[in-house]
């Protein structure tokens, strides 16, 4: 019985390994935006996460019931210089366990705070702040602890050979190293303390079919003055400027059918399209104007050719929306609009949305964007809503925009909050219409659908 238990425990050892690195890989994924669909990764690292503290409470009741080694006898033996190696070893191993039981406790306390029940019911025990240096922390007794494992599994196996302590070693320290490195901040850009001027950058880079250009934003003239104003300027404006300048072959024109500038080629070749993104983001899918989308501080854009059927789709939705104002006498009239809150469920039909001017350091008085939408409803009595302005979130150094904060009775808390997408049905989700710009930040023409939606990070 007690040889099928030891047995038992080692698979059950293994497989905490297998999830560990699991929620570990997930979790460094979304902070350093490894992969685009960081909700899916979000939903992995919580059952993964889930899977990994179980099996450690199991690991841990076995040691402290089945395990019988005193960590006063392993000193005993130590200072009498018995079995030095072995038991060196087990103090290390123990000691480790240790941080490991208190370092989890604190991480799981700061972690449930991403769980808006825990947040509103408790608040924040362990700021939230402090759980990435908390998981750093215990990732290191963890590697630790799996290294002297894996020194115990050879030895059991009878594997003496030296490159074998070697290899250990090598992918211990690779891995604190990477542990520790992917922890520490990778933007270290003073920040502007005006944030309506984008010319404190200083020269700045953009990439155009994987080569670098350079330019200066302060020199940046809008094309758009009926959307920016001030300094303020667009996507396209960068590539227009650099035409301006002679650092690229720029042939384009204004469609008015779709509202926007259409790239006609560019050094010689057709169809482009362009990705961008702000800090902290990532590259995504895009169906948005590119002479609407705002520059800002810590902007990352690059152009690259695309399929000349996506782009077709692309225009094609630019110009329903243009048909679709106009069908509505110049009026902004959503045909569908959906909150799935975290409590409650709500659409509405046809609402015509007003501007509301909230960022007017950006727009033209009379420019409605996503947030007029949210601001829309609430001026009819149809839900309630409050906005929260906020200079950082999390990776994101420079943000600068007000956030929908709450709806109704769903406030956020934690890692909890409201996200949104709006455009063409062409577009759902992922394939173009949920970009990581903020709403006050995004103009609409007339989209078929506005979408705000409950996630947990």
């Amino acid at each position: 019985m007690a040889s099928f238990r030891v047995r038992f425990h080692r698979i059950i050892s293994w497989l905490l390994v297998a999830f560990f690195l699991t929620t570990v890989f997930t979790g460094y994924s979304m902070t350093q935006n490894w992969f685009k669909d960081k909700y899916l990764l979000s939903q992995l690292h919580r059952i993964s996460e889930w899977f990994f503290v179980g099996l450690l409470l199991y690991h841990l009741i076995y040691t402290m019931f089945f395990t019988k080694i005193s960590s006063k006898k392993l000193i005993t033996k130590l200072r009498e210089k018995r079995g030095v190696e072995i038991n060196s070893l087990r103090l290390i191993q123990k000691v480790a366990s240790w941080g490991i039981m208190i370092t989890v406790l604190l991480t799981i306390l700061s972690g449930l705070n991403g769980y808006v029940w825990f947040a509103n019911t408790f608040g924040e025990i362990i700021p939230f702040s402090w759980h990435r240096v908390l998981d750093l922390i215990m990732n290191i007794f963890i590697i630790i602890h799996i290294a002297i494992g894996l020194k115990f599994l050879t030895i059991r196996k009878r594997l003496r050979k030296q490159w074998v302590n070697y290899a250990i070693a090598s992918l211990t320290i690779l891995l604190l190293i990477g542990a520790i490195y992917l922890q520490i901040p990778k933007n270290n850009t003073r920040l502007p303390d005006n944030p309506g001027t984008p010319s404190e950058e200083g020269m700045v880079k953009i990439t155009i079919k994987g080569i670098q250009y350079e330019f200066n934003p302060l020199n940046v003239t809008t094309t758009r003055p009926d959307i920016f104003k001030n300094d303020q300027f667009s996507m396209f404006d960068v590539i227009f400027h650099l035409d301006e300048i002679g650092k690229v072959n720029l042939d384009y024109h204004f469609d008015v059918s779709m509202n926007t500038f259409v790239i006609d080629s560019m050094n010689g070749d057709t169809d482009w399209w362009y990705r961008t993104w702000y800090s902290g983001g990532w590259p995504e899918e895009n169906a948005f104007r590119m002479d609407h989308y705002p520059w800002k501080f810590g902007t990352t854009l690059s152009f690259y050719q695309e399929r000349e059927q996506y782009l077709t789709d692309v225009h094609t939705a630019f110009a329903e929306e243009v048909i679709r104002k106009e069908n509505n006498g110049g009026k902004v009239i959503i045909p569908q609009i959906i909150i799935n809150g975290d409590t409650f469920f709500e659409t509405f039909t046809d609402i015509e949305i007003t501007p509301h001017n909230l960022r007017d350091d950006l727009f033209q008085n009379g420019v409605i964007t996503a947030i007029d939408v949210i601001m829309s409803l609430g001026d009819l009595g149809l839900i309630t809503y409050e906005l929260q302005w906020y200079d950082s979130i999390g990776t994101a150094t420079y943000v600068r925009n007000y956030w929908v904060n709450g709806i109704d009775e769903d406030i956020a808390a934690g890692t909890c909050g409201w996200v949104y997408e709006s455009g063409s049905r062409a577009f759902l989700g992922f394939q173009g219409n949920h970009i990581h710009l903020p709403q006050d930040s995004r103009v609409i023409t007339s989209p078929e659908y506005y979408k705000t939606f409950w996630i947990c990070l």
